[in-house]
């Protein structure tokens, strides 16, 4: 099979969904079939080892979603080239120009749709007024097409099953639930207490991160929390960090880098309004590192009872407690660590996990292909 891939943030300007697409896209190549990755034109864009088509875009809509002019003269080729058409994430205007390329015409290739987050109502309560108005608008008009209009939808969220359904009249047929894949056994292990406390995403706020002075308020001085990750509220960040001399702030790294910080430290916190499968969560879990976090998105499935805590949405007092809990007991910090690790190693591996979009793919290219 020939597969486009469509992921408008690419590295270095995403990491977490980027991580992900590129996996997937490895994976993909890995079981023979070709990939081209289509991804907004930014500086310095790291194409790792595939085959990316760097389509320039006039603005980011609210500073995140790349706007292209003329973009099916810029795609056409590719699309053309493809079998199979894939567009990571719901919430990109460009994914959702491709749907409506074909509903009127332009091409017939099947449309598979990876859904990787923040559709439920959740996801608007830490929103400012005009990003609340955005999304309400874009998820009646975008998201609809990436929902109503494509021929299945992977989402890594299982409860968001049901959300789609009923929001946008999706049959079960059209839909799968496959849990994000990791090879958690290249991932560096966690070997001793260092008393960190580690977040790792972009410092927006979805992610939480009005919440950091409530969160830094139970972690004693002996321990530091440490802030990885880049964005619009850098400068809230800055200011809490120059009241709290424990707070370290690294800005944006590597992956190789910021995997090392994880597993040097001994909690993962991830005060989060929208998920879908968290891959901040993952990947501490691969390190053995327990995680604490909101319980949205697929959260639930991804810290399991004794892997760490999922919270009631929006609870931070519970959050905090669990956290000051964890801070004090490091026998129970190191049990769940232990078990995380284990549940990564047996449940998130690409082995189990792959088989299912294999299977998802091949079911659109053969339809698509008696149907030629």
């Amino acid at each position: 099979m020939k597969i486009l891939m469509v992921c408008p943030d690419w590295f270095p300007f995403s990491a977490g969904l980027a991580e992900s697409c590129y996996n997937t896209c490895k994976q993909l190549e890995k079981h023979g079939h070709s990939v081209r990755v289509i991804v907004a034109k930014d500086e310095n864009v790291d194409h790792k080892d595939l085959e990316v088509i760097e389509i320039p875009y006039a603005i980011r809509l609210l500073g995140r979603n790349p706007i292209a002019l003329n973009l099916w003269h810029k795609v056409k080729s590719h699309v053309e080239w493809g079998d199979v058409v894939c567009l990571f994430s719901y919430m990109y205007e460009m994914n959702s120009r491709l749907v409506w390329f074909r509903k009127i015409g332009k091409f017939q290739k099947p449309i598979v749709h990876f859904y990787r987050g923040s559709l439920e109502s959740d996801a608007s309560a830490s929103l400012g007024p005009v990003t609340k108005l955005a999304k309400i608008i874009y998820d009646r008009t975008c998201g609809a097409l990436m929902f109503k209009h494509v021929d299945h939808t992977i989402s890594n969220s299982g409860p968001t099953l049901e959300v789609i359904k009923k929001q946008y009249g999706v049959p079960a047929e059209k839909l799968s639930y496959v849990k994000n894949a990791l090879n958690s056994d290249k991932y560096p292990k966690w070997r001793k207490e260092n008393k960190n406390i580690i977040f790792v995403g972009r410092l927006i706020e979805n992610k939480g991160v009005k919440l950091f002075e409530n969160i830094i308020k139970v972690i004693p001085p002996s321990w530091n929390f440490i802030i990885v990750g880049d964005g619009p509220m850098e400068d809230e960040v800055n200011e809490l960090a120059s009241r709290y001399k424990n707070i370290i702030v690294k800005g944006k790294v590597s992956h190789k880098e910021c995997m090392k910080l994880v597993s040097e430290s001994d909690i993962n916190i991830l005060p989060t309004y929208a998920e879908g499968s968290p891959r901040t969560v993952m990947e501490a879990s691969a390190s053995g590192i327990p995680s604490i976090s909101f319980a949205v998105g697929d959260v639930i499935n991804t810290i399991p009872k004794e892997c760490g805590y999922a919270i009631k949405p929006f609870d931070i007092d519970d959050f905090c407690d669990k956290l000051k809990k964890l801070i004090e007991n490091k026998s129970l910090r190191q049990r769940m660590g232990k078990k995380a690790k284990t549940f990564a190693e047996k449940e998130l591996g690409w082995n189990n996990i792959y088989p299912k979009i294999e299977k998802v793919l091949q079911k659109y290219f053969n339809d698509n292909s008696r149907g030629a």
